[in-house]
């Protein structure tokens, strides 16, 4: 079913490579994070000496594997993951496999306990190996993420220009975080689209408040802020054109390849990140280019224009010089505190988006994705970083599955455990929760899960079939981590 719906979305060109490639990722990684989820349920089964008669990679039809004494170990059909099947775990069961002696009913409580846990705790588990092993072997990302938030440009018309930011403006408060990097300053922006930041700058020696509003932006088909904050560390470089698109306001103005951007609007252009967010806020408006071609000043008139979704004149620009990289081998140590700290991160603005929607501040369909719009992420992933995009979006997948199913919903992992705590303090007491109770639990937790799923699939039809615009806008520096809003686009159409 999510194979057609997928198949829907990429349309008539659903086998084109682009799109092979997205589907390919979007199956390695649901496929691990729930088979790495189904695999720590069978290993604490098995651990504990419960009977599991079928381990399977994927779902459906059988296609092969082999028996080893009980369990069948098997790969199936439809490549989305996978389940175990524990004797006496399926309240459906007969009688007689519910009272065998190996069964996960016959076993004492705590032992149901840590097989219930065990598939969350694996999640969690590759959730914080992804970013340890990263930061062992392969850790980079731009040096200025980890550097204090010192504003290098503030592009024409951004929000961070509205609030009366300036170059030079050392950020010393943000969203209520003391002297923050600009890796904090890219998350909080990038999930306050449309509403106020309190910042807090200093200049000159003087501390002043203000109030930054960022704008909303389509990013990955998800509503992001962009405040205009460019790092002091981008490298300075005019940008050059390397060609124009035919037909569009750059053509129409005659911009020409060779030609080197100068000033936009009677302002300098420092660089080309600067110049291209400039542009979001002149669509449909007449604005002045000066450039120089060669050795001489050409000053020319044109009409950005919205194209893929965002405001673009139309032409592809020479690849301005790499971002300074950090490089490095973390320590054990390191590296697992990196590991730690990533996760928190997610966590922290992962609870942040929810505590917005319970405010009424974010739209619930804003937030929550489907199997689209996982497969649309995981795609970008891969597309933008790479395999360590890959990497980064099973992390992410992976930390969010494990710890969604620790949740005390019905029929979920948490569901199971939030009934067996019941149970056993009912037992306490001498009570006990009757199986018709527990079957009721269940049936409403699966109603609403059906519920849920069936929202989010219509929210990922409407965000990335029918809703006009919600393209991928460029991506960031392919030096970069896959993040929410980007600070510095990179060079790319504009």
């Amino acid at each position: 079913m999510i194979t057609v719906i997928a198949a829907l979305w990429f349309g008539a060109s659903w086998l084109t490579s682009e799109a092979l490639v997205t589907l390919t990722a979007f199956f390695v990684v649901l496929g691990t994070t729930v088979v790495i989820h189904e695999f720590g349920h069978f290993a604490a089964a098995k651990w504990l000496g419960m009977k599991v008669e079928i381990f399977s990679v994927g779902f459906g039809t059988r296609l092969f594997g082999f028996k080893w004494k009980e369990t069948d170990y098997r790969l199936s059909l439809i490549p989305l993951g996978g389940y175990v099947k524990i004797t006496g775990m399926d309240p459906e069961e007969e009688a007689a496999q519910q009272r065998h002696p190996d069964a996960y009913l016959m076993r004492p409580k705590w032992h149901q306990f840590l097989v219930l846990v065990a598939g969350p705790a694996m999640n969690i588990a590759l959730a914080l190996a992804i970013p340890f092993t990263i930061g062992l072997f392969f850790f980079k990302a731009p040096a200025y993420l980890s550097q204090p938030a010192v504003v290098g440009a503030v592009p024409l018309g951004s929000a961070a220009e509205e609030a009366g930011i300036q170059p030079n403006d050392r950020i010393v408060k943000f969203a209520g975080i003391e002297s923050p990097t600009w890796s904090q300053v890219r998350d909080y922006t990038a999930i306050n689209d449309s509403k106020p930041v309190p910042v807090t700058i200093e200049r000159n020696g003087q501390r002043l408040d203000l109030t930054l509003v960022p704008k909303p932006r389509q990013h990955a088909g998800n509503t992001v802020g962009e405040a205009g904050l460019l790092p002091r560390d981008i490298p300075t470089a005019l940008p050059v054109v390397a060609n124009v698109q035919p037909d569009s306001p750059a053509a129409q103005a005659g911009l020409q390849p060779q030609d080197k951007l100068l000033t936009f609007d009677g302002r300098p252009i420092p660089n080309f990140d600067w110049f291209k967010q400039s542009l979001q806020a002149y669509e449909n408006r007449q604005a002045t280019l000066t450039v120089e071609r060669q050795g001489q000043e050409v000053e020319l008139s044109l009409t950005p224009k919205r194209i893929d979704g965002e405001i673009r004149i139309g032409f592809v620009p020479v690849p301005p010089p790499p971002l300074a990289l950090t490089k490095e081998r973390k320590s054990l140590l390191g590296a697992a505190q990196h590991a730690i700290n990533e996760n928190i991160r997610f966590i922290v603005l992962t609870g942040e988006a929810f505590r917005q929607i319970f405010r009424g501040e974010r739209k619930v369909s804003d937030t929550l994705a489907g199997p689209i719009g996982i497969a649309k992420a995981s795609g970008d992933a891969v597309k933008f970083g790479g395999i360590e995009g890959l990497f980064f979006i099973m992390g992410l997948l992976s930390l969010n599955l494990g710890i969604f199913n620790l949740l005390p919903i019905p029929v979920l992992d948490g569901g199971h455990i939030f009934l067996l705590t019941l149970d056993a303090m009912a037992g306490w007491v001498g009570w006990r929760l009757t199986d018709d109770i527990k079957q009721r639990f269940n049936q409403a937790g699966f109603a609403v899960l059906m519920l849920l799923m069936v929202f989010v699939m219509f929210n990922d039809v409407t965000r990335f079939w029918w809703k006009p615009g919600a393209v991928e806008p460029p991506p960031p520096p392919a030096a970069e981590k896959p993040a929410p809003a980007p600070l510095t686009p990179g060079a790319h159409r504009v």
